[in-house]
Order: structure tokens, then sequence, then C-alpha cells
């Protein structure tokens, strides 16, 4: 049976309707127009992080108060094509790779900063491309930032990060975000060594290899490891970790996104509807809970109720066909 693209995409983009409103949206979605106006920067979403709205905007806002001369997109018109690939459609994900990157070039960047693991993968270890500008993972981009970010507050919190230790992307973010988390003032920093078993990143491909219950020990035993440190977050480093992890959050450790604990301490914080629904449990309270923005987006009651039951109903896994991250 063939693939479902149009299913696979279309739960993202609803999920994201059902989580944010048109107004409160200053990334784009949509191609950028042939004469497009110039940026220095392009962030680079990519695709899944639409599923948790508040890490865009928690980024956005972040680099709005930086006071950054950028554009932020991601959504199916930029896709890299990874999800393509992975299921054997290898020409179709190489002309939609190429197809982003002429997206990109039309607002004549300076760098594109890149959020999604996958992405970076796809384009760095399958496709080997040779970008015409810089590129860096936003924990990179921020680590240079650091002398100009204007910290407002103090977290008083012991933190240690869910790190992936496979490939030398994932290890240079990875030490990016251990360095963002120990320039909060009050924070305190507790190491724990990634498990390799993760691999790039918390993909269901992981868990799927791995066995659910492995799966479930393994981030048990690292929150474990974290509360010996004397932690009592859990920082998720990409957005598929925070989807995947935050199930299992309690007993007295959080499961927070780096970026989140990063800029609390700059007075910035978005409320993560992904993970109160999940830990709702109930359907029915989270279509009540999303009502406005499904009449915001134009979201159809059967739309949403189809989504919504199949993320966040009883014994719905934190992302389900969730391909790459």
């Amino acid at each position: 049976m063939a693939y479902d693209y149009k299913r696979y995409f279309g739960e993202i983009r609803t999920l994201h309707d059902l989580t944010s409103r048109p107004e409160e949206r200053t990334w784009r979605l949509s191609a950028p127009a042939r004469d497009s106006e110039r940026h220095a920067i392009v962030l680079y979403l990519g695709c899944n992080v639409l599923r948790t709205s508040h890490l865009v905007q928690t980024v956005t806002a972040l680099f709005d108060r930086l006071g950054l001369d950028y554009v932020a997109v991601g959504g199916p018109t930029y896709c890299c094509g990874i999800v393509h690939h992975q299921q054997g459609d290898t020409d179709a994900g190489a002309a939609m790779s190429q197809r982003t990157i002429d997206l990109f070039r039309r607002y004549e960047p300076d760098e594109v900063v890149m959020w999604c693991p996958s992405c970076i993968y796809f384009y760095d270890e399958i496709r080997h491309f040779e970008f015409p500008f810089r590129v860096r993972h936003t924990t990179e981009f921020l680590v240079s930032q650091l002398p100009r970010i204007p910290f407002t507050a103090r977290t008083e919190s012991a933190v240690a990060l869910h790190a992936h230790g496979l490939g030398e992307a994932r290890l240079r973010e990875a030490e990016a975000a251990r360095t963002l988390l120990r320039a909060v003032p009050g924070l305190r920093y507790v190491h724990v060594e990634p498990d390799l078993r993760f691999g790039r990143s918390c993909a269901p491909a992981v868990q799927q290899q791995l066995g659910m219950e492995t799966w479930n020990e393994a981030v048990l035993a690292e929150m474990t490891r974290a509360r010996e440190g004397g932690a009592t977050t859990l920082a998720t480093l990409y957005h598929g970790c925070q989807r995947q992890l935050c199930a299992l959050e309690g007993d007295g450790m959080l499961v927070e996104h780096y970026l989140t604990v990063f800029a609390r301490a700059l007075g910035i914080e978005f409320e993560d509807q992904f993970k109160k629904f999940r830990h709702w449990n109930d359907p029915e309270r989270v279509l009540q809970e999303t009502t406005p923005c499904q009449l915001a987006n134009g979201v159809t009651p059967e739309r949403a109720r189809s989504v919504v039951t199949d993320t966040f109903g009883p014994g719905a896994p934190a992302t389900r066909r969730d391909t790459p991250s």
C-alpha cells in the first residue's frame, strides 16, 4: 500500500491549527514570491515542530527579542524530503529538498538557522548537500548570540539534558544546548551521559527498534540518573524528544524543552499544550479546550475529533505514524 502522505502532513497541519491562531503566527507556511524581501537569516523550522506550536512561538519570540532580521518558515511547503526518502520515493525526496533550498534563496539570506535534526541529517548525511549560505542548528546559533541575550530572571532549578550522542552534528548540538543551559542565571546543570540507544533523535523508528518496553525503561533510567544528580527537570533537545518523553513526566521530574527553560529566564514562556493534552488523556476535554483555534482556522469538528482522538486519546502514542522527528 502506498504511503499516505496526505494523512501524515495533514495531521501536522491540523495539530498546528488546533494549537495556534492565525493572528499569533509570525512564521510563514507558504512559498515566498520570487521577488520576496531580503532577510539576513532564514529560521528553518521544518515540518514536525508544528505539532508543538509553543516551541515555534518560543523561538520566534526569542529572535524578536534579539532584534534579528529574520524570516521563520516551515511546514509541508518547505519539506526537506526525508519522509519521501524513507518511504522509497527518493527522487521525490531529492526534488523537495532542492525546492526548499530554492525557496530559501528567494530571501537572499546570509545564514539559514535550522531547527529540525531530521532536516539536518537528510541534507548533510544523505544528500551531502553543498549549501550556498552558512547553516547552523538553532542551539549553535543561539550560543553565538549569548553576549547579546538580556536575561531578566533567575531560574532556581537543577536541569539535566536529554541529549543524543550518535553523529558529530548531534554531539555539537548537545554541547551547544549545555552551554545555553549553563548560561541561565541560577540554573545548576546536571550532566547525564547520552544513551546511544536513542540514536540521532527520539523518532518512532528508534522505539520500534528497541521495543516500547525497552524504550520506556531507557527513558526512566535516564530520569533516575538525572534525579540522582539532583535534577528536577529533564530538558529535551529536539521537538520529537519533547513529544515522546513528556508523557513519562512525573515523580518530581519535569520534562521541558531546553528552549523553554532558556527563554523563561528572559520572561518568554508559552504553554506546552501538547504535553498538557497528553496528560489529560481525555479527547473531549482537549476538543473543548481547542475549540477557539478550531473555529479560527476553519477545522471541521469531524477532522478535529479524528486527530485529537488519534493523538491524545487513551493509549495513543505520543506520535503516531511520525516517521522523522
